[in-house]
């Protein structure tokens, strides 16, 4: 790919970049200012009737290279390869546990659980960090971006660098620094989640996406990135998760906020209390008690505008980063279901504010695995805050704040939801991006089923009608493209083909229409 910039072009670019080099070098603790308004950015390169498709490290090497391209282009219809670069954690699929009909099984020689890079990187790119060595050797000495980029390309696809970042304790064994950039939680043990205001793992972060956009400039087509994790206040509404994060970095970044320490860290000690206590021993029910001590503590609330907003300001310094590299070239997010179900964590993914920091975002919305992910969130809920009633209790309501009309709450797992669900969360997220970030939403091909019931045999399975309509659902609502989910590992042939063939119509009717 030669570079669309002439001299001058370029020479302002460099300078640009080693600004904001500099910037984040001086300032690691700080984050840079958000870019510019869309509006003033040049224009990404995307393809036209945008169809990716999350491919596993392990998928191409146990079928080959080109036997996936030919499944995904040729059944799946699909034209940008969104190829994970790091694996926070991959384990061949059980046969017999949802292993579909290609692929090879976990075995006896291939049991380990694999986490790094699957590429080579330049270790300059990671001076500023702890973090350098975490290659992963699980694959021998396979480079996904050498191996399959090049002959993406020769079939006109893109590949896309998928960058997700979940934690990872396996990469503690292969890359023993990573456990020193843990969250230190409210008992002050450190965890296995990293922290964001860390500058080690900022620089890390960083240098992932300097090594993929600089080493690999002709090669890597866009980034996709993204990292499944919310604040504590969000975890604690459901009854579970770490109270983070209490570390050096984030008490200073609390205490320039004005934010009180120790307030904040005695309010989460009587929230978790609360959600320890039996129903005897609050008098008053569960949510009025909560809310009480949001009001004796409004640290809580601090704290957790301060875990999320970092969060958001490590995406938008790899963003601009990214930008100030390879303009042109698309970079965008990967967002967690969870946003869809959880009216507090979808009040913190505000689109109007992160439409200002991305070129496009996939949302997951998995109708089929959605309704079991559904199920459990409300279980969660009556566990936590909403424990004085049942889900059955408020689902009435839950349905009418989230605007949702789905299954009742005995068939929600066995139903999923609905490709109105779908649909409804493409306008949503439409009309809160105005029109500034294309609007991906992930479309359910045998997303496994996570949580509550998982493995049931009465829970929603995929089958190809289920994918035609959520496609169309996409479509109707206005989506700019879509990405096959959750993994080509995962899917069913029949399931990817009728992918495939809903969209070549989908695609041949725009085309009549224009």
């Amino acid at each position: 790919m030669k570079s669309p910039l002439d001299r001058r072009s370029f020479l302002r670019l460099a300078s640009a970049t080693a600004a904001f080099l500099a910037q984040k070098g001086n300032s690691q603790t700080v984050p840079p200012a958000g870019p510019a308004p869309r509006a003033g950015r040049a224009p990404v390169r995307g393809k036209k009737n945008f169809v990716g498709i999350q491919v596993r490290g392990f998928a191409w090497v146990d079928e080959g290279v080109d036997q996936v391209l030919d499944n995904i282009q040729k059944k799946g219809e699909v034209n940008t390869v969104w190829a994970y670069t790091f694996a926070y954690g991959e384990q061949r699929l059980r046969t017999g546990a949802g292993f579909p009909d290609h692929g090879t099984p976990l075995g006896p020689n291939n049991t380990g659980i694999n986490a790094g890079a699957l590429y080579d990187y330049d270790q300059k790119f990671f001076t500023n960090t702890s973090l350098r060595d975490f290659r992963l050797t699980g694959y021998g000495k396979f480079n996904v971006i050498e191996a399959v980029a090049t002959k993406a390309h020769a079939r006109g696809m893109d590949f896309f660098a998928w960058d997700l970042n979940n934690p990872s304790p396996t990469l503690a064994h292969t890359a023993p620094s990573y456990a020193e950039l843990g969250e230190i939680d409210l008992n002050g043990h450190r965890t296995t989640n990293p922290c964001f205001n860390n500058p080690h793992f900022r620089a890390y972060l960083s240098g992932k996406i300097e090594s993929l956009l600089i080493g690999y400039p002709d090669l890597v087509d866009g980034i996709a990135w993204g990292c499944e994790r919310m604040g504590p206040l969000d975890y604690m509404m459901t009854g579970g998760g770490s109270v983070t994060c209490f570390c050096q970095f984030c008490q200073a970044k609390a205490r320039d906020l004005g934010i009180s320490v120790p307030r904040a860290q005695a309010g989460y000690h009587e929230l978790t209390q609360l959600l320890r206590a039996t129903s005897d021993q609050v008098p008053d029910g569960y949510f009025t008690t909560f809310w009480r001590i949001l009001l004796k503590y409004p640290e809580i609330l601090s704290w957790e505008s301060l875990w999320t907003d970092s969060f958001q300001e490590a995406q938008t310094e790899l963003y601009s980063l990214g930008k100030a590299i390879a303009p042109l070239k698309p970079f965008g997010f990967h967002l967690m279901q969870n946003m869809t179900f959880s009216p507090f964590y979808r009040a913190e993914e505000d689109y109007t504010k992160r439409r200002t920091y991305a070129d496009f975002f996939k949302i997951a919305t998995y109708n089929n695995a959605g309704g079991p992910r559904m199920a459990a969130y409300l279980t969660g809920l009556s566990r936590g805050i909403l424990h004085d009633a049942k889900p059955e209790d408020f689902l009435a309501l839950y349905y009418k704040i989230m605007n949702y009309n789905e299954a009742p709450f005995d068939k929600l797992a066995s139903s999923g939801l609905s490709p109105d669900y779908v649909a409804k969360e493409t306008k949503r997220a439409l009309i809160g991006v105005a029109g500034q970030v294309q609007i991906y939403p992930g479309i359910d091909i045998d997303v496994p089923v996570l949580g509550a019931n998982a493995g049931g045999a009465e829970n929603k399975r995929t089958h190809p009608d289920d994918v035609k309509h959520a496609l169309e659902a996409a479509f109707v609502a206005g989506a700019n493209g879509v990405v096959l989910s959750r993994e080509y590992v995962e899917m069913w042939l029949a399931n990817l083909t009728s992918a495939g063939d809903t969209l070549r119509e989908i695609f041949a009717q725009q085309a009549n229409k224009a």
